[in-house]
C-alpha cells in the first residue's frame, strides 16, 4: 500500500478537460508514479522557504507527442496518516 495520497484540486479539472486524451494518460501515468514516490529522480525540487514544491515532465503523450509540466507540493505523513502530493498547476503546450 502507497503512503501518500495524490490530491487534484477542482479549479484543475477544467485544464485537465483540455488535455488530448493521449496527453491524460500521460498525467495519469505520472501521477501514479507519484502515488508511489513523491520524489523521483525525474523530478526537480524548486526553491522555496516552508514548503517543498517539486516539478515533473510527463513522457510525451502517445498521441500528440506533447509532454506535460506538473507543479506539486509534498507534505509528508503524520504518524499513521498518509503524506500528500497536492496538485499545484499543470502546464502543457509548447
Amino acid at each position: 500500500m502507497t503512503h501518500w495520497i495524490v490530491q487534484v484540486p477542482r479549479r484543475l479539472y477544467v485544464e485537465f478537460a483540455h488535455l488530448a486524451p493521449g496527453e491524460r494518460r500521460a498525467v495519469h501515468d505520472t501521477l501514479a508514479l507519484l502515488a508511489a514516490d513523491p520524489r523521483p529522480a525525474a523530478s526537480a525540487s524548486e526553491p522555496l522557504q516552508a514548503a517543498e514544491l517539486r516539478r515533473i515532465l510527463t513522457k510525451p503523450a502517445s498521441d500528440t507527442g506533447a509532454k506535460i509540466t506538473i507543479l506539486y507540493r509534498v507534505r509528508e505523513p503524520q504518524g499513521t496518516k498518509p503524506g500528500h502530493v497536492e496538485l499545484i498547476f499543470i502546464l502543457a503546450g509548447p
